[in-house]
């Protein structure tokens, strides 16, 4: 007699592959215009010429570059040239950086490590681009734990919007469905590249993340973060992608985004009873700019960030359970339950030097 529970199992197995075999087509790097070449891919780009982009793994301790210190060239191989790129781009002591020896091993974890280079320079100090480093795991996510790019070709390239395309078709290929990773809510570069132009979407607000980071970068200052939700077989996500490369994706509309009601510290808890459909937050035009104009104001900004969005979307903070000591098995983690997502983020610029910058929050089964 047949077994009746064996077709649904087949079924959905058949479902799954079948979407993962779509979401991989998806996020072909040939679809983005990047050529496979021996064990990378390679692109043109204005002013930069071939690019190459390639995944690094144990092996790449083997691979000559060097560093340039004080005008003099420092041999040393590709993985520690990436320990060095890691300290370069987000100024953290050497004790926060990823070392060689997990380098190495990521890519055996369905993580990756994906490196930007020139292809007349090479992969070292004069030639690197950019870098991305994740994480796998058992889970079926992703966890993206770092990405760069060098400082003169922030914003001109989308040469980390490349890194992103191919770190997510690798961890497809890995097993993986969805990718996830933090980031500074009070940075807007790095809000549109997630939000715009991935397509991800931010479920939930850790209170100091990190502790509080030494770095050249953000200061001193605690290291609240958004974690992104990027769905790697969505349809939706594809065709955001799509939309991006061919120049037809805009953003949200400012004047729209201004109808929604905004949240504030002040009125945020009852704002949030009212359970509105959509709502919008402000951030700085540019924190870095305003830490040095008034780096009071930017911290308290911080501050007041997580009076604001708590009362909506998911916030996790460590929590001490019963006594004063800070043991480790004292500690735990507290999550208060949010309704919202932030699902866009929107800039309007009026006039030069005058930039406002928004995340849009939507309620979590709402209508669209």
């Amino acid at each position: 007699m047949p077994n009746d529970t064996v077709t649904p199992d087949r079924t959905q197995d058949t479902r799954e592959r079948v979407e993962v075999e779509l979401a991989v087509a998806g996020l072909h790097p040939d679809r983005f215009g990047l050529r496979w070449q021996r064990n990378g891919w390679r692109k043109a780009f204005p002013g930069l010429g071939e690019v190459v982009f390639a995944p690094l793994g144990w092996q790449h301790a083997q691979c000559r570059s060097y560093d340039l210190i004080d005008g003099d060239r420092e041999p040393l191989d590709a993985l520690s040239l990436v320990v060095r790129l890691q300290a370069r781009v987000w100024g953290m002591p050497p004790e926060e950086l990823v070392p060689v020896n997990i380098l190495a091993i990521l890519p055996d974890t369905g993580g990756s490590v994906l490196v930007a280079y020139r292809e007349d320079l090479g992969f070292n100090a004069d030639g690197w681009l950019g870098f991305a480093i994740a994480a796998g795991g058992r889970s079926g996510t992703l966890v993206s734990h770092m990405l760069g790019v060098r400082e003169e070709q922030r914003g001109t390239q989308d040469l980390g919007w490349h890194l992103k395309l191919l770190q997510g078709y690798e961890a497809l290929r890995a097993g993986h469905r969805s990718a996830v990773w933090t980031f500074d809510p009070m940075r807007g570069a790095n809000a549109r590249l997630n939000l715009e132009k991935l397509g991800a979407s931010v479920r939930e607000l850790t209170l100091d993340k990190y502790g509080v980071l030494r770095s050249d970068l953000y200061g001193n200052v605690p290291s609240d973060r958004f974690t992104a939700y990027w769905d790697l077989v969505s349809a939706v996500t594809h065709g955001r992608l799509e939309d991006v490369r061919t120049g037809r994706y805009q953003g949200p509309d400012p004047e729209l985004v201004r109808t929604y009601p905004e949240i504030t510290p002040d009125n945020a808890e009852g704002l949030a009873a009212e359970v509105p459909l959509a709502a919008r937050y402000r951030i700085p035009a540019d924190i870095d700019d305003l830490m040095v104009a008034d780096a009071q104001r930017a911290n308290g900004w911080r501050s007041e960030m997580r009076a604001a969005l708590s009362p909506f979307i998911t916030v996790k903070a460590a929590r001490l359970a019963g006594t004063a000591e800070a043991a480790p098995i004292e500690f735990g983690v507290n999550m208060r339950p949010g309704a919202y997502d932030v699902v866009a983020f929107a800039t309007d610029v009026r006039s030069p030097g005058d930039r406002e910058n928004w995340y849009v929050l939507r309620r979590r089964g709402g209508e669209s």
